[in-house]
């Protein structure tokens, strides 16, 4: 019996050990499902496939997705958002961003294809381990938009989805939002460029980024983050937006006058939305309710300018003039503004940011390091280092010929 009794408490250690074992087996072998992004066949939204890459290291990962994206199988009901004139052409990992870079056919792409495919390769590549920021190339220079300004980093949150429809076909816009400053009394206009679901209302899209909260500082938040959007209606010129009762508690401590608050809204959703023209707030239903106890909002509220900060108006004026004046100048600069504009190498040679740099394919805030290497602001290394050439900088030549002329 003794015997017996020995050999089970031997064999119940074994069996639970041989458990364990299965057990672990089975989790390893379970792999990590990512979301590759496609388009529709009709190239209007875009499709979500389910994926299990094999790729272990970060190269062979970024090799396997976008591999992935760029094939689908001849009987599948999606596309691939890469067309097949645009390539792939390599990444780079930055300080501030993973840089993919594309073919220069990358252009010719019209506007919903561009969008589409931008949103699936961030969507799809942000899913990788240590991947926050995405920046989009073409040809190794940064994506500029339709109006010429470059495209920043992007990551997920860049690609406003309707919460209810799920993911469809995205429109680019510009939003006008205003923001309380940092007194509370006055109003600063921040202009903010979205990619947002054609699913989506408009004037969903300015609350929620309002209640996102300004991109500086030294401004004040508008809507209380726990407030919710029950509903959204516009009828001849006026949009009626009904909150939930969090809408009217203060967003914060140190919160700005109702009435900037008031009107950073209806400043933002009338500049911004071509077919409203007023707006009228309900909290659950009603409105005969007083904003903060404040402002009776039995009424429609229009686009108030006074309340706008004269400086922000101002700078914006000053910026449009000296752009003017900038394309009207010749090309031909005065020793003096070269010196301005760039630095000075040890050996005397100026060099000029705006035209040596621009003509190497580096942007405005690239700077050039001692050693002639061409670094990013951010600290992100390009292409390596550039040679100089002769005449680069117009104007320093007739400069010292001038000085020696005055000399004589």
């Amino acid at each position: 019996m003794k015997k017996k009794r020995s050999l089970s408490f031997c064999i119940l250690p074994v069996l639970i050990a041989a458990l364990l074992l299965l057990g672990g087996c089975e989790k390893k072998e379970d792999s990590i499902s990512y979301t590759i992004y496609y388009k529709n066949s009709s190239g209007t939204s875009l499709y979500e496939v389910s994926y299990s890459p094999a790729a272990e290291t970060f190269d062979e990962m970024m090799t396997e997705l976008l591999a992935q994206m760029s094939t689908v199988p001849e009987d599948a009901v999606y596309t691939s958002v890469i067309p097949e004139t645009v390539s792939y052409q390599g990444y780079e990992r930055g300080i501030d961003a993973l840089r993919i870079d594309f073919s220069g056919e990358y252009y010719e792409m019209d506007n919903i294809t561009e969008v589409l495919l931008r949103a699936a390769v961030v969507k799809t590549v942000s899913q990788i381990p240590g991947v926050t920021k995405i920046m989009i190339t073409v040809d190794s220079e940064q994506l500029v938009d339709a109006n010429g300004e470059m495209v920043a980093a992007m990551d997920a949150e860049s690609f406003i989805d309707t919460k209810n429809g799920g993911i469809n076909s995205y429109q680019t816009t510009s939003l006008v939002l205003y923001f309380p400053n940092e007194d509370g009394t006055k109003l600063l206009k921040e202009v903010r460029n979205v990619d947002y679901s054609s699913n989506m209302v408009l004037v969903r899209v300015i609350l929620e980024q309002l209640m996102a909260g300004s991109d500086y500082l030294n401004r004040m938040a508008v809507i209380n983050s726990s407030a919710e959007i029950l509903d959204i209606t516009t009828k001849n010129g006026t949009c009626t937006i009904n909150f939930s009762e969090e809408f009217n508690q203060k967003p914060t401590e140190n919160t700005p006058s109702a009435e900037s608050a008031l009107y950073a809204i209806v400043n933002s959703i009338c500049e911004t939305a071509d077919d409203v023209d007023s707006v009228k707030i309900m909290i659950e239903g009603s409105s005969n309710v007083k904003f903060w106890d404040e402002i009776d909002l039995n009424e429609a509220f229009v686009l108030n300018e006074s309340l706008i900060e004269v400086e922000s108006l101002e700078s914006e004026t000053e910026a449009a003039a000296e752009a003017e004046e900038a394309e009207g100048e010749p090309e031909a600069a005065s020793a003096e503004d070269a010196s301005d504009a760039g630095e000075v190498s040890g050996d005397g040679e100026e060099i000029s940011e705006t035209e040596e740099l621009a003509d190497s394919g580096v942007s405005d805030t690239t700077v050039m390091s001692a050693d002639g290497s061409i670094a990013g602001a951010d600290g992100y290394a390009a292409d390596g280092t550039i040679s100089r050439v002769d005449g680069a900088i117009a104007g320093v030549a007739d400069a010292d010929a001038s000085a020696e002329a005055q000399t004589e």
